[in-house]
């Protein structure tokens, strides 16, 4: 994984598109676009801008590796305190009432896609 397929999964986890990227972090939208089709190297003051953004480290962005980096797919949940919390307190769970919490959040989760 490159750079900018870095940046579309992140643009995907946070339901964003290119173009709100570029209004995110004051560039045009051509040069988001362009980059990503050309998969050049990013400027230095977009590669800080957007690993700021994202909250995440400007190495992770350019290589995919930091010991300490946190998955793409959550992303989201680390910018949400109160999913945080919860997220917390269920370390300090017996493991069956994690289990159950996990049921029942896949069976809402999987409800509520056939809503839509």
């Amino acid at each position: 994984m490159m750079f900018w397929d870095r940046i579309n999964a992140l643009l995907a986890t946070h339901r964003m598109t290119q173009t709100d990227l570029a209004k995110a972090l004051n560039v045009t939208t051509s040069y988001v676009s362009v980059s990503i089709s050309r998969g050049t190297i990013p400027r230095g003051d977009f590669l800080i801008a957007a690993s700021d953004y994202f909250g995440v480290t400007p190495h992770w962005l350019m290589t995919g590796e930091d010991k300490n980096a946190i998955d793409v797919k959550y992303a989201v949940v680390i910018n949400n305190e109160r999913i945080m919390d919860i997220g917390y307190f269920l370390t300090k769970c017996d493991s069956d009432f994690v289990d159950l919490v996990q049921e029942l959040v896949e069976h809402e989760f999987s409800h509520q896609k056939t809503i839509w």
